[in-house]
């Protein structure tokens, strides 16, 4: 099988849907993690940054504002596509993006000052392969920092489907490498060190992130529940109870949101990631 199929598919396909759909809500939701990105990696003006799995591009974007160049690396052509489109909306010309898998593409080695990535390193189906190819395109005394998500309970944005899930079926034990990729895979720092030095980084230092994110980035009451509801973990979550159930909880996460509600603001939730960096 091809490395990284399933990711490939998923993120030509379903995944990137509501992504591509909701880009600038979902800015909006990480703008937090965003700013702790770029306030750990400062990019310098003569650096020359890649952003692995850029998404829509808003990290490129924002690296490239402060970078002599930025180029963001995603294995998803929807998303790649709209950073593009979005790039030169904003006419910015120091930014470049190409549709590529990091764990396979062949970079030009030492090319690169920084690599950054928000909640983008996730999803390899051989970690310690993706992240050497990786290294390797670094210039050597470069950096890396990225942000990944912790434990599933440490984010009360997705706890409170979890919790009213639960209430019906026990809920799997998400993260760590062992079980994957996917969106808790880098949710523990000791297996993220440990990758981190297999794959020849060094110096690994984290810290914990734990902002409140406003859900689908604000609107009305009604549209943070669509927002949030159509999530690709939510629908995970969601898919674990039988319909009627599912009913049930969507009443009640709605009821829970709708305490947390603001008028003209929006609902703002607890979430916690990890900042992440090492050297090469």
């Amino acid at each position: 099988m091809p490395a990284n199929k399933q990711q490939t598919e998923a993120w030509n396909g379903p995944e990137s849907q509501h992504f591509v759909e909701h880009a600038d809500r979902y800015d909006l939701q990480l703008e937090p993690f965003t700013h702790a990105l770029i306030a750990r990696a400062l990019p310098q003006a003569h650096e020359v940054v890649l952003d692995v799995g850029c998404g829509s591009g808003a990290t490129t974007l924002a690296a490239a504002g402060k970078a002599q160049r930025a180029t963001g690396l995603d294995l998803s052509r929807p998303l790649v596509e709209l950073a593009m489109r979005r790039a030169q909306a904003a006419a910015v010309g120091n930014a470049d993006f190409v549709i590529a898998d990091a764990q396979t593409h062949d970079f030009t080695a030492e090319t690169f000052d920084l690599l950054i990535s928000q909640f983008g390193l996730m999803f390899f189906d051989d970690p310690v392969r993706a992240l050497a190819n990786i290294r390797g395109a670094i210039r050597p005394g470069g950096r890396a920092v990225f942000v990944s998500w912790q434990k599933l309970p440490a984010n009360e944005w997705l706890m409170l489907i979890g919790e009213a899930v639960r209430r019906y079926v026990e809920l799997p034990e998400f993260g760590g490498q062992a079980r994957g990729p996917g969106m808790f895979s880098l949710c523990d720092v000791d297996e993220i060190a440990t990758l981190l030095c297999a794959a020849g980084f060094e110096q690994v230092e984290y810290e914990s992130c734990t902002p409140k994110i406003l859900i689908g980035g604000g609107g009305t009451l009604d549209e943070s529940i669509q927002f949030l509801l159509h999530t690709g973990m939510a629908r995970g979550l969601l898919s674990l109870v039988d319909p009627i159930a599912q009913a049930e909880v969507v009443r009640t996460v709605s009821a829970d949101l709708g305490d947390r509600y603001e008028e003209g603001v929006g609902t703002q939730v607890g979430a916690a990631a990890w900042v992440v960096a090492a050297r090469t």
